[in-house]
């Protein structure tokens, strides 16, 4: 096992990548926010709710893993995927399918923890596949 540092860990390798890649992160919290309030307001054809969240999980992973190749930093690989899905969440995405809408405080409630379990899951996986693939080609 090679010694690696806390701040390498979570932050990567190159602050100016993590720097771009936290930017990133912000851009796609922009871009996720935007495009589900877009098909929520237009309208979107029924799709199985699993499906749909499988799709978004496996692009997430690979987004995930090319970041931890390109830099390391299981922080920045959390930041990514927190900020992906809490644009989802926040657009009442698989919130409200089988009861009333939650309100505003309650809605921010499970950005911030689906979010958080979202990240720990998808983030951590992320980063090991593209840790490991950089381990081995390199």
């Amino acid at each position: 096992m090679v010694p690696v540092d806390t701040r390498t860990l979570l932050l990567g390798e190159d602050r100016k990548r993590t720097r771009q890649w936290s930017i990133g992160a912000g851009i796609l919290f922009l871009a996720s926010i935007s495009y589900f309030a877009v098909i929520r307001t237009v309208g979107f054809p029924q799709i199985h709710l699993l499906l749909w969240w499988q799709g978004y999980a496996v692009l997430l992973t690979i987004f995930v893993a090319v970041q931890a190749y390109s830099n390391g930093g299981i922080g920045v690989s959390w930041l990514l995927v927190f900020a992906a899905v809490a644009g989802v969440i926040l657009n009442y995405g698989g919130i409200g399918l089988s009861g009333a809408k939650p309100g505003l405080l309650w809605l921010v409630r499970y950005a911030i923890v689906g979010s958080a379990v979202a990240a720990a899951i998808v983030g951590t996986l992320g980063f090991g596949i593209g840790t490991a693939v950089r381990r081995i080609a390199g």
